[in-house]
Parts: structure tokens; sequence; C-alpha cells
């Protein structure tokens, strides 16, 4: 049974491994294309925003 179990959590880190891949993959095609915002920027507009 720990056997199933040990195969099973190596099953489920290989495929968050190949998610986590995708998507900083994603994210540099993004940064590439210029279709991303300065992080102080959108910080700054989030904490007027929500801080009320």
């Amino acid at each position: 049974m720990a056997v199933v179990e040990k195969y099973d959590y190596q099953k489920a880190l290989d495929e968050q491994k190949k998610e986590v891949r995708s998507l900083i993959m994603d994210g540099l095609k993004q940064i590439k294309e210029g279709k991303t915002k300065d992080f102080n920027t959108e910080c700054d507009r989030l904490e007027k925003k929500y801080a009320k």
C-alpha cells in the first residue's frame, strides 16, 4: 500500500512540475510580447483600490 501511495505522490508531483513549467513559459512569452504590467505600478493600483 505504501508503494502505491508513493507512486501516486510521485505521479502528482511530476504533473505539478509540468504545469508549473508551462505557466512559467507562458509568462515568459507574455513578457516578450509586452503584455505585462510594471509590478510596482500594479501594486500601487491594488493598494489604492483595497486599502479603504
